[in-house]
């Protein structure tokens, strides 16, 4: 089926993208987030497009307001680059915010609205203290599940575990698997002098520091080096629609439901799956894989487990490749059919939040320009994995040369659906006042240095008013043991004590209620930080 609407050809006049660090004068020089900004200017040097030409800038960035005390960004950074008068807006999808904010750029000039268009995306997270960064970056989950206890690295977790299951591992397999994924990403970015993590970490070293506790489990079955570090990073580039050696051939994005709890499944994420459709649907690709040695994939991978979920998710390798394709340089190193992440990637380049999909297109922009790539697949994700864009940069003359007739995508994956507000534990424990459920997934947070579980997050389903629905609970570490060892469908008992929850006797408790004494830390973290 083909489309009834045809965009206009875009181009890419120039990019730019600073070093992912933390800049704090430590690891990188001490900037602002609006001196960040600022540098974003250098995107002009040597461009055909002058700051003249442009007609509007798009700045993407999470939360600007809560990690840098930033507001009204977008019209502040058109000031500081000398390009006031224009439209200036800020795209804000969490932490594929960089991305959207390309595709908002991109729709701009494809339209004919604009000729000329600046998208920048800056991120500083070393403005907030860690626990800061925690509470602002949980605003991205349903507010229901966030109380429990649900955070992102704890959404990692979740999908690791599913994956661990999928693929049939131990634990101890697991903890050998990621140690690899996690040397790999390492092995790129210490070759990558803008990357984060500018150290290669093999896998004796990363099981010397299980040993020694440096290396220690956190979500599990995640562990301190199965994370990406929290970094800064900026990026710009200029969309235009005058003909230029790369072109935007195609863009997609697609959203997921807001709750964790009632997903299908975690091995998956439709709004990639989807996304990616309509990015190919743009390019005339009926199957990604026939750019196989000529595209470089820049993939969001967080977390140790998103890597190869989403090289299935994209269309680049099979599900039976789910386990091996990152690990093979047959298929995905420097000399491989896809190349995949090779400047490290989110684990080892660094994900500065709102700036990483930014970045990711930067990057493909030079390994077209310089390397070699006739195309360059980025893929960035917002939120808890439900926000999501696709982008394919294409040198022009490949694409010209290629057929490219755009299609609609079909067959796309269904999603979960969202509880009814009527669904609710106090509603399912109304009558009778317990129910049995059946136990879906678990993860479990320890401390990080007493190695003692802290948190766990139980989901489970139960049978309600004809149908199954999922449920997200969070108890108290000590309880571990009680809940060691249950495997899917094993049965819970949900009973209402009083004014509490209890699954199989435990209590249930909300961990992150919007409390006084939350307001009280979080006044004497900004109280500190005037103090300097």
């Amino acid at each position: 089926m083909g489309t009834s609407f045809r965009s206009r050809p875009v181009y890419l006049a120039a990019s730019w993208m600073g070093p992912v660090g933390r800049y704090t004068g430590k690891d990188r020089e001490e900037l602002t987030f609006l001196e960040m900004a600022e540098q974003c200017g250098q995107v002009f040097a040597g461009s055909p497009v002058r700051r003249r030409h442009i007609d509007a800038v798009v700045v993407g960035s999470q939360n600007p307001a809560a990690f840098s005390g930033v507001d009204n960004t977008a019209a502040k950074m058109s000031g500081i680059l000398g390009i006031s008068g224009v439209k200036s807006v800020l795209i804000d999808t969490a932490s594929s915010s960089g991305a959207s904010a390309f595709e908002n750029a991109y729709l701009e000039v494809a339209s004919g609205r604009h000729d000329h268009v600046l998208a920048i995306a800056v991120q500083k997270m070393s403005d907030a203290s860690t626990l800061e960064a925690t509470r602002i970056i949980a605003g991205v989950i349903d507010r229901n599940e966030a109380e429990y206890g649900l955070t992102m690295p704890a959404c990692g977790a979740l999908v690791a575990r599913s994956l661990q299951l999928r693929l049939g591992l131990s634990d101890l397999e697991w903890s050998a698997y990621s140690a690899l994924l996690s040397q790999r990403s390492h092995r790129f970015s210490s070759q990558n002098p803008d990357a984060h993590l500018r150290q290669q970490l093999p896998v004796e070293e990363y099981f010397r520091q299980v040993a020694t506790g440096e290396n220690y489990r956190y979500w599990s079955p995640l562990r301190y080096h199965d994370y990406c570090p929290m970094s800064d990073g900026m990026a710009a580039v200029i969309l235009t629609s005058r003909p230029q050696e790369v072109m935007v051939a195609g863009l997609g994005s697609a959203t997921d439901i807001p709750t964790i709890a009632d997903r299908h499944y975690f091995h998956s994420f439709p709004a990639t799956v989807t996304a990616a459709g309509y990015a190919y649907g743009m390019a005339g690709l009926r199957d990604v894989r026939a750019l196989e040695g000529e595209l470089h994939v820049n993939m969001h991978d967080p977390f140790n487990g998103f890597g190869p979920i989403n090289l299935v998710d994209l269309g680049i390798v099979s599900r039976n490749r789910l386990f091996d394709a990152l690990l093979d340089d047959r298929l995905t190193g420097p000399g491989g059919g896809f190349p995949t992440n090779l400047t490290g990637g989110l684990k080892g380049r660094g994900h500065p939040l709102g700036a990483t999909g930014m970045i990711q297109v930067v990057e493909n922009h030079r390994l077209i320009r310089e390397a070699g790539f006739e195309a360059g697949l980025s893929h960035s994700i917002g939120g808890p994995i439900n926000n999501n864009v696709v982008i394919l940069l294409e040198r022009s003359e490949h694409y010209h040369n290629r057929p490219h007739e755009p299609y609609r995508p079909w067959g796309l994956p269904s999603l979960g659906h969202p509880k009814p507000k009527q669904v609710t534990i106090d509603a399912l424990l109304a009558e009778t006042g317990s129910c049995v459920g059946q136990f879906v997934t678990s993860t479990t947070r320890y401390h990080h240095k007493t190695g003692q579980p802290e948190v766990i997050l139980v989901i489970v389903a139960c049978r309600f008013l004809g149908a199954n629905y999922r449920f997200l609970f969070g108890l108290d570490g000590s309880h571990a043991p009680q809940l060691s060892g249950l495997s899917t469908g094993d049965e819970l008992a949900l009973e209402r004590q009083a004014t509490s929850i209890t699954l199989n006797r435990l209590p249930v408790r909300r961990l992150y209620q919007r409390t006084l004494q939350g307001m009280r830390d979080l006044a004497e973290s900004g109280w500190r930080r005037l103090k300097g």
